[in-house]
């Protein structure tokens, strides 16, 4: 398996992680493994994975990368009220 190494970690950011691996059990190492597998790779029984991903997707979109947008029609035509 591959290494990766985080430098410059904000120090709140490092204890929020270490909050999150004790409340499961885990060591900080473990828990940022599955945040990063989590996030990189969601699965469409996790909603709020599949939520982030799909914004994602909307955001590299809006900068010309990824998602084709499909072509509006004609606006129609508003009732008087």
């Amino acid at each position: 398996m591959a290494q990766l190494l985080i430098r410059n970690l904000p120090a709140p950011v490092k204890e929020e992680l270490r909050a999150r691996a004790r409340s499961h059990g885990r060591s900080m190492e473990a828990e940022a493994r599955q945040i990063l597998v989590d996030i990189v790779t969601p699965t469409a029984s996790d909603p709020i994975l599949m939520w982030l991903a799909e914004g994602e997707e909307s955001r590299l979109a809006e900068q010309g990368i990824g998602i084709e947008l499909p072509t509006r029609g004609e606006a129609r035509e508003v009732p008087p009220l």
